[in-house]
């Protein structure tokens, strides 16, 4: 049985602080050099640029929102809000591109792993319930893989190509979007619902290349979710912009994504145990 999809991110936390002695080494030398990049890159921006940023914002919700100019939102502001809130997206924009995609994919994916292995739970091929009720699943072997890392039957589809090019486009959403910030409230909310729900196809990459999903399998299992997997993203692009300890929520998202996984392929596994084996393909 799945948890509401809000609770993962959520879990992702509580089951880092519970298994910390296990996953704490890893996670300690990927935190400490990405909090080294967040430190020595936000402090700068925000030191040289936030005043000027603000006049900026100032100046815009002044003659745009005029009748916002002297709201306030917990006794701040709103011209602040929105520079603070630009200000967040900048620096999550430049240590994305000053970390890379290749450090945040190694580490993330030896951490989805981890959390697979430590509750072992094993991958197996693709099984669903066609239209006319029949259980049918992708492989006749279905048996399960195993889902450690070195695990023989491990056929990762992800190329680097392709993880590249998802990179760019990212950062190239997130570059649009970010003047989305000028506008008070409602234009962080916009900003990261529409970054959080270009992110949300991607959640289970790893899940899905374990499984060994083909392109039409994965689009049609993210469709069949695409209000859980959009209120995934958006949920954990919104944690993820804190700052500083948005780097720590880029972890804890990860093993989110992981604990859903699980409980996903705990459904899979009651449905490849109830299908007949006339009904399995190659």
């Amino acid at each position: 049985m799945t948890l509401p999809v809000t609770a993962y991110p959520v879990m992702g936390v509580v089951y880092l602080t519970r298994n910390i002695s296990v996953l704490g080494p890893q996670l300690i030398r990927s935190l400490t050099w990405a909090l080294g990049v967040a430190v020595s890159t936000i402090t700068p921006l925000v030191a040289l640029t936030f005043k000027y940023q603000n006049r900026l914002v100032t100046s815009v919700i002044d003659n745009a929102f005029p009748r916002l100019a002297g709201a306030k939102i917990l006794g701040v502001g709103v011209q602040t809000w929105s520079t603070i809130f630009l200000t967040m997206g900048e620096s999550s924009l430049l240590v994305a591109i000053i970390m890379g995609e290749v450090f945040k994919k190694e580490k993330t994916k030896g951490l989805f792993q981890s959390v697979l292995v430590k509750d072992k739970v094993q991958i197996g091929p693709l099984a669903k319930v066609t239209e006319n009720g029949v259980i049918k699943v992708s492989r006749t072997d279905s048996s399960a893989r195993d889902s450690s890392p070195h695990g023989s039957q491990y056929k990762p589809m992800d190329k680097v190509t392709t993880s590249t090019s998802h990179f760019g486009q990212r950062m190239g959403l997130w570059l649009v979007t970010l003047p989305l910030n000028f506008v008070p409230i409602l234009g962080p909310i916009a900003f990261c619902y529409i970054n959080g729900k270009a992110r949300s196809p991607h959640v289970h990459r790893r899940y899905f290349d374990m499984k060994e999903m083909t392109p039409q399998e994965r689009n049609d299992w993210i469709q069949a979710r695409k209000s859980q997997y959009t209120t995934f993203g958006v949920i954990a692009q919104g944690l993820e912009l804190i700052p500083f300890i948005g780097i720590l929520f880029g972890f804890t998202n990860t093993i989110g994504a992981a604990l859903w996984a699980a409980d996903l392929e705990r459904q899979q596994n009651e449905l490849r145990k109830s299908a007949r084996p006339s009904t399995s393909t190659s």
